[in-house]
C-alpha cells in the first residue's frame, strides 16, 4: 500500500465514531427513506430501502444526495454517511491489502479518500453552521492528512478550535496542532497549543503527554528551568511505581522522562544547578536518580570528571541520604569506565573510610540490603586494589608497592576474613609475602587458604605451602629443621591424597620420599610413596619406586623390597646403568630372604630362595653365591638330587665363578651318593681340568676314566684315558694301563689306526722306561701289545701276493716279513712264556708262508717251456732256506717241552713239523724227555 501522512494514524481511532455521529444527527428524526425524492415534504413518498450490500447502501445515499434539496438537513447526514462508508472502505483495504493486489488496492484506497475528502468539504461548505461540524472538521482534517495534505489538515483543525472551543475534540485538536508545530520546529506555537491542552478541562487523555512535550518545546527554546518544571510535573502526574517494580513499557517511559530531565540539568551547569534546583525539594523521591541520569549523560559524552563531580555534589549535599552508597559506587564505576586509575583508587579509599563495615553511616542507615550490596562492592574494590598494587610490586618490587598491596590485603582480612578463601585473598597475600622473602608469614597465609583439617581447599596454596616448608626445612637447623620437615610431609600427604593423579604430585612425592630416606625415616618414605599410582614412563616414577624399594630393604622388609625393585625395573626408559643397579638390588632382596629362612631353620624355603636369585637375575654377582649356598644346604641335608640340581645349574650357568673347583668336588660327591656314576665321572673329568693341584687333577681324571668305563661310556672313557696317558706319565704302571685300555676301547670301536697308535706308544714307552718302574702287569701289557702289533704286521704280510709287478710285491712282502719277525722277537724278549711260544710259532709260520709264496708266485709270461722249467728250479732253490728257517723255529718251540712248557703254540708247532716230516715228528712229545735231532 502507499505510505500515508503520519497524521493518518493519529486519526484512525476516531474515524468510525465521527462518521457515525454524522449519520445520527439530531436535526432529522425521519430516516432517509422517509425523505421525498423531490425534496418537497408534501410530495414525499415513504420509501423503504433495504440494500443488500455496502455498495448498494452507498449507492442509495449517493442517489439521495443527488436528488435531495441543497438545504435539506438530511442531505448533510447522507453526505457524512457516505464519507464514513468511503473511509470504512479504506480501513478494510488497509487490513486486507497484499502484495498481489497492492497496486489496485492503492488506487481504490486513494479514490475512496478523495471521495471522502470531497464529501466532507461539501458538507462543511453547504452546512457551515451545522451543530456537529466539529466532528466533520476533525474527520476532514484526518482524511486530508491521509492524503498527504498536511497543511490543509492543520487548517481544518485550526477552524475546529476557533469555531468550536467547547467541543470535546478541542483538546485533541490543539494537541495535533501542537505536534505539527513541534515537528516543523515552531516551538513557540507548539508551546501555546500544548498549554491550551493543559488548560482544557477535558484534556485528561493528553494532559501528561502535553506537559512532557511542552517541556521539550521550552527545552528547545532554552527555557531550561521551565522545561524541567514541566518534566517533573509530568513525572509526578504519571505516578510511577518504584523503579524496580516497573514493567518494560513503564521503565522505558520512566527512562525517557529522566533522560529529558538530565539533558536540562546538563545544560544548566550540571551539579550546581541540580543542587540549586532541588534545594527546596529535599523529599523528591527521585533525587539521586536525577543526579545519576545527569552523570550518565556526561559519561555518554566521555565527560567523566563532570559525571563524578555531579555525584560528588550529591554526596556533599545529601551526606546522610539512603542513596549515598549508590552514589559512591557509581563514582567508582565512572572512573573505571574512563580508566582513571588514580581517581578510582582514591574513591575506593574514600568509600572504605566512609562506608566501611564499621563506618558511622551504617548506624543511621540500617538497611541490610544496601549494606550487603555496598559491602560486597567494597570487598571487590579492596581485592582489586590489593591485586593492583601486587601487580605493581611484581613489575617493580619496591617497598612502597609492597606496603600498598599489603595494606589492602590486611584491610580485606580485617573486614572480610570469612570471604578470604572464596576470594583467594590469603593465597594471593601469601604470594606477595613469598615474593618478598617473608616465607614464614607467607606460609601462615597459604596454610589457612589451603587446608581445613585433612581437606585441601585450595590446590595452588597447598602446593605453595609445600614448596615453602621445603625451603624452610633446607635452611633450618636442629629442632626447627625437624618441625619444618614434619609440616612439609604432612602437607604433601594431604595434597597427594586428594590429587593423586595431578602432574605435580609425582614431583612432590619424589622430593618427600627422598627427604625421608635422607633422614632415615624409611617407614615414612614408604607411606608417602604409596599415595599415588605411578605412570610407567615418568622419570619421577623411577626415583619414587627406587626410594620405596630401598626403604623396604633398609627396614629388612625384603619381600616388599623385591616387589618394589621389580616394579621399578618395569618402568619405561630405564638406562643400562640403572637396570644393572636395580637387578643387583632385586638379587640382594631375594638373597636376604633366603638368609632369613636359613637362619630360622627353614632350609627348604632357603634353598628355593637362594635358587630364585639366579632364576630372577641370572646376571647378578650374587647369583653363583646363592646357588652355592643352596647346594651347601642341600648337601648338609643329604638332599643329593637337590644338591645335584643346584650344583649342575651353578656349573652350567657360571662356569668361571669362584666356587667352580669346589662345585665340581661337591657335584662329584653328590653324583656318587645319588648313584649317578656317569655324571660323577663327568665331574671328575671337569675337576681334572680345573683344579690347581696336580695330584687332585690326576686322581680326578683317573676316577673319571674308570667311572666312564664302568658305565660303558666309551667316549668319556677314551677321552679321560687319553688325557691321562698324555698328561700323567708317572706313575708308569697307571700310565701304561691307561694306554692299554685305550687300545682295547679303540678295538671295540673298530678304530684300528687309533688302536695301532696307542700300541706303538706302549711299545716305545716301555722300551725307554726304567726296569725299576716296571711291574708284572706292565710287562704283560707291553708284551701282549707288542705281540698284537706283530700279529697285525703278520696279517699285513700275508695279504701281499707275489704277482706282477713281482719285484715290487716281493720287496713289500720281504719288508713286512722282517717287521713282523722283529716285533715277534721283541714280544719274545719279555720272557712271558705264552707270549714267547706264540711269537716263536708265528715266526715259523712267516718263514713257511714266505717259502710257499715263492713257490706259488706268478710266473713271468714271456718264458718258453725250457725257461719256465729253469725258472721253477730257481724258485725252489730260493724257497728252501725259508722252509728250513720255519722248521728251525717250530723245533725251537717244541724244544721247550723239555723245560716243562707245553701250550697251544707248542702243539701247533708240533703239528706243523708233522706236516713237514711225518715220519720223524709223528708222535706226541713227552715233557719228561727230549728227542734227538
Amino acid at each position: 500500500m502507499t505510505k500515508h501522512h503520519p497524521y493518518a494514524v493519529l486519526f484512525i481511532s476516531l474515524i468510525s465514531l465521527i462518521g457515525m455521529s454524522g449519520c445520527t444527527t439530531n436535526s432529522q428524526n425521519a430516516t432517509v427513506g422517509d425523505i421525498d425524492i423531490s425534496g418537497s415534504h408534501a410530495n414525499q413518498v415513504e420509501v423503504f430501502v433495504k440494500p443488500k450490500s455496502d455498495a448498494e447502501i452507498k449507492e442509495a445515499y449517493y442517489n439521495y444526495v443527488r436528488n435531495a434539496a441543497k438545504a435539506d438537513s438530511s442531505r448533510q447526514a447522507a453526505i457524512n454517511r457516505i464519507a464514513a462508508l468511503e473511509l470504512e472502505l479504506t480501513n478494510k483495504l488497509l487490513e486486507k491489502s497484499s502484495s498481489s493486489d497492492e497496486a489496485l488496492a492503492d488506487q481504490v484506497y486513494l479514490q475512496s479518500l478523495e471521495k471522502a475528502a470531497n464529501l466532507l468539504s461539501t458538507s462543511l461548505h453547504d452546512f457551515p453552521d451545522a451543530p456537529n461540524n466539529d466532528n466533520t472538521l476533525y474527520q476532514y482534517a484526518r482524511t486530508l492528512d491521509q492524503l498527504g495534505r498536511g497543511g490543509e489538515a492543520v487548517e481544518a483543525l485550526h477552524t475546529l478550535v476557533e469555531k468550536h472551543p467547547d467541543s470535546e475534540l478541542y483538546a485533541e485538536a490543539q494537541f495535533r496542532i501542537a505536534e505539527n508545530a513541534f515537528t516543523r520546529g515552531d516551538y513557540l506555537s507548539a508551546e501555546d497549543a500544548y498549554t491550551e491542552v493543559l488548560l482544557t478541562p477535558t484534556s485528561d487523555r493528553f494532559y501528561e503527554k502535553s506537559l512532557f512535550k511542552r517541556g521539550w518545546t521550552r527545552y528547545k527554546q532554552e527555557l531550561y528551568r521551565e522545561a524541567v518544571d514541566d518534566y517533573l510535573q509530568a513525572l509526578t502526574f504519571h505516578g510511577f511505581s518504584p523503579e524496580k517494580q516497573l514493567d518494560t513499557t513503564e521503565k522505558e517511559l520512566f527512562d525517557e522522562y529522566f533522560r529529558a530531565i538530565g539533558l536540562v540539568f546538563a545544560h544548566l551547569n550540571g551539579a550546581e544547578s541540580l543542587t540549586d534546583y532541588f534545594s527546596d525539594k529535599p523529599n523528591f523521591p527521585y533525587l539521586y536518580h536525577t543526579y545519576k541520569v545527569v552523570a550518565d549523560i556526561y559519561v555518554g559524552q566521555q565527560r567523566y570528571s563532570d559525571a563524578a563531580t555531579t555525584l560528588d555534589q550529591f554526596i556533599s549535599a545529601h551526606s546522610y541520604s539512603a542513596s549515598l552508597p549508590d552514589a559512591y559506587l557509581e563514582i567508582v564505576s565512572i572512573w573505571r569506565r574512563g580508566n582513571f586509575i588514580d581517581q578510582l583508587h582514591a574513591e575506593v579509599e574514600e568509600i572504605y573510610q566512609k562506608l566501611g563495615p564499621n563506618a558511622e553511616y551504617w548506624r543511621e542507615h540500617n538497611n541490610e540490603a544496601t549494606l550487603e550490596r555496598t559491602s560486597s562492592a567494597l570487598r571487590a574494590y579492596i581485592t582489586e586494589l590489593a591485586l593492583f598494587h601486587h601487580g605493581e610490586y611484581q613489575k617493580k618490587p619496591t617497598t612502597k608497592n609492597f606496603e600498598k598491596s599489603q595494606l589492602w590485603y590486611q584491610r580485606y582480612l580485617e573486614s572480610y576474613a570469612k570471604f578470604a578463601k572464596q576470594d583467594k585473598i590469603r593465597a594471593r597475600y601469601g604470594d606477595l609475602l613469598s615474593a618478598a622473602g617473608r616465607n614464614e608469614a607467607a606460609l601462615a597465609q597459604y596454610s589457612i587458604a589451603a587446608f581445613d583439617g585433612d581437606l585441601v581447599l585450595d590446590k595452588k596454596s597447598a602446593y605453595a605451602a609445600i614448596a615453602i616448608t621445603n625451603e624452610l626445612y633446607k635452611s633450618a637447623n636442629g629442632y626447627a629443621k625437624t618441625t619444618w620437615m614434619k609440616d612439609h610431609l604432612d602437607y604433601v600427604q594431604r595434597y597427594v591424597t586428594l590429587y593423586p593423579t595431578d602432574t605435580e604430585s609425582l614431583g612432590l612425592v619424589t622430593n618427600a620420599t627422598a627427604l625421608c630416606f635422607a633422614e632415615k625415616q624409611y617407614e615414612k618414605a614408604i607411606e608417602i610413596s604409596d599415595l599415588i599410582s605411578l605412570p610407567a614412563s615418568a622419570k619421577q616414577s623411577f626415583n619414587i619406586l627406587n626410594t620405596r624399594a630401598r626403604s623396604y630393604l633398609n627396614t629388612n622388609q625384603f619381600s616388599e623390597a623385591e616387589a618394589a625393585f621389580t616394579d621399578t625395573l618395569a618402568l619405561e626408559g630405564i638406562t643400562s646403568s640403572q637396570r644393572a643397579k636395580l637387578e643387583s638390588s632385586i638379587a640382594l632382596s631375594i638373597y636376604r630372604q633366603a638368609e632369613n629362612a636359613r637362619d630360622t631353620g627353614d632350609t627348604a624355603l632357603a634353598q628355593n630362595l637362594f635358587n630364585r636369585v639366579s632364576d630372577t637375575i641370572p646376571g647378578s654377582e650374587l647369583a653363583p653365591t646363592a646357588l652355592y649356598d643352596a647346594a651347601s644346604l642341600a648337601l648338609k641335608d643329604k638332599s643329593w638330587q637337590a644338591a645335584i640340581f643346584f650344583l649342575e645349574k651353578l656349573q652350567s650357568n657360571y662356569p668361571r665363578q669362584k666356587y667352580a673347583k669346589e662345585t665340581s668336588r661337591q657335584l662329584s660327591v653328590a653324583y656318587l651318593n645319588a648313584k649317578q656314576t656317569d655324571k660323577a665321572a663327568s665331574q671328575f673329568e671337569a675337576l681334572a681340568n680345573s683344579d690347581d693341584t696336580n695330584e687332585v687333577k690326576m686322581t680326578a681324571l683317573w676316577q673319571a676314566a674308570q667311572l666312564y668305563d664302568e658305565k660303558k661310556n666309551t667316549a668319556g672313557a677314551i677321552r679321560s684315558y687319553r688325557d691321562y696317558a698324555h698328561n700323567y706319565r708317572e706313575p708308569y704302571p697307571q700310565n701304561i694301563e691307561a694306554m692299554y685300555r685305550l687300545t682295547q676301547l679303540y678295538e671295540e670301536q673298530n678304530e684300528p689306526q687309533k688302536r695301532y697308535y696307542w700300541q706303538n706308544k706302549i711299545r716305545a714307552r716301555d722300551k725307554r722306561v726304567s726296569s725299576t718302574k716296571k711291574t708284572e702287569r706292565t710287562v704283560f701289557i707291553a708284551s701282549t701289545t707288542v705281540l698284537d702289533l706283530a700279529l697285525q704286521k703278520q696279517a699285513e704280510f700275508s695279504k701281499i701276493r707275489l704277482q706282477e709287478p713281482l719285484a715290487v710285491n716281493l720287496k713289500k712282502k720281504k719288508s713286512a716279513m722282517q717287521e713282523a719277525i722283529n716285533l715277534f722277537g721283541q714280544a719274545s724278549g719279555y720272557n712271558v712264556t705264552e707270549i714267547t711260544t706264540q711269537a716263536t710259532y708265528n715266526i715259523g709260520e712267516i718263514y713257511r708262508e714266505f717259502s710257499q709264496s715263492l713257490l706259488t708266485s706268478e710266473r713271468p709270461k714271456n718264458l718258453d717251456a725250457a725257461e719256465l722249467e729253469q725258472y721253477i728250479i730257481l724258485l725252489e732253490d730260493q724257497a728252501f732256506p725259508f722252509e728250513e728257517k720255519s722248521i728251525e723255529f717250530y723245533e725251537t718251540n717244541l724244544s721247550r717241552v723239555k723245560s716243562g712248557v707245553y701250550d697251544q703254540w707248542i702243539e701247533e708247532s708240533h703239528k706243523k713239523l708233522i706236516e713237514l716230516f711225518p715220519a720223524r715228528f709223528n708222535k706226541s712229545p713227552k715233557l719228561e724227555s727230549s728227542f734227538d735231532d
